[in-house]
C-alpha cells in the first residue's frame, strides 16, 4: 500500500537507467538517517539477527524504526549486504518522500544529479518545442540553466553539506519522466545506419 501511494515502481523504472558512479562512497548508507518500517526491520533480522541488534524504533516515529549510521549491511567495498531485501526508502534513493503528498524530493548525490540533468534535458526540450512566446521561451531556458548550475554546487559539495537543496518532483510527472527516459535510452540502442551500412559491406 505505501509503495504504491509513493509510486515505488515508477521509481524503479526510472532508477534502471542509472548506476550510482564510481565516485560515489555509499554517502548515503555511511551518514544518511535510514528510517524503516517494522516488516521489514522483522525480515531483517530474520536473515541477520546480529546487524540488527542495534536498529531501536524512532521515539518520534514509532511506527517507524531507524538505523545508525554508518548502515550495519555495508560492506568494506561500500556495497549493500542485503541489496535484494533492502528496504522501501534505501530502494528509492535519492528520491525522498515529503509531507506535500503531492511530490518527491530528489537529492542531489553524485547519482540524483545525473537525474537532474536528464530532468533539465528533458525540462529544456519541452520549452523549445513549446509554441509561446519567444521572451517567455527564453526567461524560462534561463531559470533552468540557473537551476541546473545551483544543482551542480550542490552535488559537488554532496559529501561536505550536513543538509541538501532537493528537486521537488510531481507525482505526476514521475511517469511522464520514465516514459522520456525510456525514449531516450530505446534511441541510444538504435544502431547508426552508416555503421549498419559499413558492417554490411565488410561481410
Amino acid at each position: 500500500m505505501v509503495k504504491k501511494a509513493i509510486h515505488y515502481n515508477v521509481i524503479q523504472n526510472i532508477l534502471q537507467h542509472y548506476e550510482c558512479p564510481d565516485t560515489c562512497k555509499a554517502e548515503c548508507c555511511r551518514n544518511g538517517r535510514v528510517h524503516i518500517f517494522e516488516h521489514e526491520f522483522n525480515l531483517l533480522k530474520e536473515n541477520d539477527h546480529e546487524r540488527t541488534k542495534d536498529i531501536r524504533s524512532d521515539v518520534l516515529y514509532p511506527a517507524l524504526y531507524i538505523m545508525n549510521n554508518p548502515c550495519s549491511f555495508l560492506n568494506q567495498t561500500n556495497r549493500c549486504d542485503t541489496y535484494k531485501r533492502r528496504p522501501t526508502v534505501c530502494g528509492m534513493y535519492p528520491f525522498k518522500v515529503n509531507n506535500s503528498g503531492t511530490s518527491l524530493g530528489l537529492q542531489p548525490c553524485p547519482l540524483g544529479f545525473m537525474i537532474i540533468k536528464d530532468i533539465s534535458s528533458w525540462a529544456t526540450d519541452t520549452i523549445s518545442k513549446a509554441e509561446i512566446p519567444a521572451a517567455e521561451k527564453v526567461e524560462k531556458l534561463m531559470q533552468w540553466e540557473i537551476s541546473l548550475e545551483s544543482y551542480a554546487i550542490e552535488a559537488s559539495e554532496f559529501h561536505s553539506r550536513e543538509s541538501l537543496q532537493e528537486m521537488q518532483i510531481p507525482y505526476d510527472e514521475l511517469e511522464m519522466l520514465s516514459m522520456f527516459l525510456l525514449s531516450k535510452n530505446a534511441l541510444k540502442k538504435v544502431p547508426d545506419i552508416s555503421d549498419v551500412q559499413e558492417k554490411h559491406c565488410s561481410i
